[in-house]
């Protein structure tokens, strides 16, 4: 059963959320070993609508989890107990969705579950990446680090993730406008000027014409286009989320002109990232490969990964698959053979993980300085193309007269 339930916590702030229990009174019983004070409890069924959190729009962001991992990395450095640290952090968690999650994790916890174990419960919020260092952390009683370090290396990742969505972000909101203004242009604008051509009954050149017919397909049959332009991008959207839509997009993702190196470095970085890290914390590297390939979040890499873990349990190395790649460059191969043949794998993967990362800030920055004059450059040929189509024949015609 479902419980929506408001509490005070000892220093007074009311707090509200829903959460899981058999009945009523076990669900009472939490709340209470969790040191609140319950102001009321009912069974979400009997609770109105509008009463309820609308979880939808409670997503949980990256830097939500890259802001909780970063404070409770500092609350285990200041000796605070584990318990208290999730209680903590519960408390003053904003987002309903998260703080619903981290009180199933305090339940979990103080009935005796590893931290790990309560994560994996969680699996859309923490990732197995994230669920396995920490439970390497839990078994080399280095959770402050470990925190530490998912901390810092979730905040490399989403800084890197927002300059890529500000880069794509800008120009295809330049691209959008410049369509919508070309779409209004043709739909309402150029008919008009166009009629005054068509009465005087001249000769209109070539590209007139062709700019005339796309004025009046789009006149006449302007519903039709944005029906067509909304289905086929919906039903992109939708070919995409699925599996094989997914692994074609990631293929051609990495065929892209200059942004495609951009992404295969991107992954590169986050492959070695994690492999590095994983190492590390002393998990087997079977398991190592097998989960990098779960979180690389391209299905290239990950088929590569998965290969290399085959491989590996046969008693392989990971750089003789590696080396027959191509979208493995050479450089990342002999740095992954030096580090299994000196035993430091973990090193060289953090330098190329590290390499690769400012080589994706460096990409990102050039590409951001150049794709306002691309843009500009763009706009104006398509301003010339009208200006040439309409008000060029339009001047010769005012002359005659």
């Amino acid at each position: 059963m479902q419980f929506y339930y408001q509490v005070r916590t000892r220093q007074g702030d009311v707090k509200n959320g829903t959460m899981e229990a058999p009945h009523r009174d076990a669900a009472i019983e939490v709340l209470r070993r969790s040191n609140f004070i319950i102001i009321s409890i009912e069974d979400v069924s009997a609770t109105p609508f509008f009463s309820r959190g609308i979880k939808f729009f409670s997503r949980i962001s990256k830097k939500e989890v890259v802001i909780f991992s970063r404070q409770i990395a500092t609350l285990f450095q200041a000796k605070v107990p584990l318990l208290e640290a999730l209680k903590t952090m519960m408390d003053q968690t904003v987002n309903q969705a998260f703080k619903d999650a981290l009180l199933d994790i305090v339940k979990n916890v103080d009935a005796g579950a590893p931290l790990s174990k309560a994560f994996a419960e969680h699996k859309k919020i923490f990732s197995g990446f994230y669920v396995n260092m920490v439970k390497s952390g839990e078994v080399s009683g280095k959770l402050e680090e470990v925190f530490g370090y998912l901390a810092d290396a979730l905040e490399r990742e989403y800084y890197i993730v927002q300059k890529i969505r500000g880069a794509i972000t800008y120009p295809a909101f330049i691209i959008f406008g410049f369509a919508a203004v070309m779409f209004v242009m043709m739909v309402w604008v150029v008919p008009n000027l166009t009629l005054i051509l068509k009465e005087t009954g001249v000769e209109m050149p070539f590209l007139t014409r062709v700019v005339v017919g796309i004025s009046d397909a789009f006149a006449n049959y302007w519903w039709a286009i944005l029906i067509f332009v909304f289905a086929f991008m919906g039903g992109l959207w939708y070919y995409i989320s699925t599996r094989q839509g997914k692994a074609l997009w990631d293929r051609v993702q990495l065929k892209i002109p200059i942004i495609g190196n951009m992404f295969r470095k991107y992954y590169l970085a986050r492959m070695a990232d994690s492999l590095s890290a994983l190492i590390q914390g002393g998990i087997p590297i079977v398991q190592v490969i097998g989960i990098t390939a779960e979180v690389v979040r391209n299905s290239v890499f990950e088929s590569i990964l998965l290969e290399a873990a085959e491989q590996v349990k046969k008693g392989n190395t990971m750089s003789s698959v590696f080396k027959g790649k191509k979208d493995i460059p050479v450089m990342v191969t002999q740095m992954v053979f030096v580090g299994e043949e000196s035993g430091k794998l973990d090193t060289t993967l953090k330098a190329a993980a590290d390499f690769y990362h400012k080589e994706v800030t460096v990409m990102m920055d050039n590409l951001v300085t150049l794709i306002e004059p691309v843009l500009i450059l763009l706009l104006g040929v398509g301003v010339a193309i009208l200006l040439v189509a309409i008000l060029m024949p339009m001047y010769n015609v005012a002359q005659n007269f």
